[in-house]
């Protein structure tokens, strides 16, 4: 795969080795911002620990069982984005993203959500992707909605993120529902 240009200022690009580097900066710049919502924040305490999560990012996506992207804005690494459990017997994955806090708020994870779900339809040949939202992140759950996810469900105690237990909203998107907006 090859950089993938949405518009004059937003990209996604395949995730490399080389990226952990501007990855773990990012992270370690938006520990406040990102640690109310990911359980991994504080594991990732070095570059090293960021290098070990895309090499094994890597291998799964070499098995098929993830798709991942890191998204440039103006040039400058924003954050990541990702299809995670793959299930080719289901044709289906899970959605991940996460981006730095000067980056939030400009439309950069709709657009760059827009163009993954592109490539889960035409290029992964998937049917349906899940999104997992902690209830209380409403930025989260914005970005699904505008890009009319179906919530499907609130599930309580669903994930444990920072010592405690947390309610998701789950949101999903069929090939079916996705071609009819593109036919719009």
């Amino acid at each position: 795969m090859f950089i993938n240009i949405i518009d004059q200022h937003i990209s996604l690009k395949p995730t490399e080795i080389g990226d952990a580097e501007p990855l773990f900066a990012l992270i370690d710049a938006n520990r406040a911002h990102l640690k109310p919502w990911m359980a991994w924040v504080d594991a990732t305490a070095t570059v090293a620990d960021e290098q070990r999560f895309i090499e094994s990012m890597l291998t799964k996506q070499a098995r098929g069982e993830v798709f991942i992207t890191t998204i440039i804005v103006d040039g400058e690494v924003a954050g990541m984005l990702d299809i995670h459990n793959i299930s080719a017997a289901n044709h289906r994955g899970e959605i991940g993203y996460w981006l730095g806090a000067d980056f939030v708020g400009h439309g950069v994870m709709t657009k760059s959500l827009e163009r993954l779900e592109e490539i889960a339809y035409t290029e992964l040949d998937l049917h349906k992707l899940q999104l997992n939202a902690d209830v209380a992140n409403q930025a989260s759950r914005a970005v699904a909605e505008r890009r009319q996810y179906h919530l499907d469900a609130t599930l309580p105690e669903n994930a444990f993120v920072n010592g405690a237990y947390v309610d998701e909203a789950i949101y999903s998107l069929t090939v079916d529902a996705w071609s009819r907006r593109q036919d719009d």
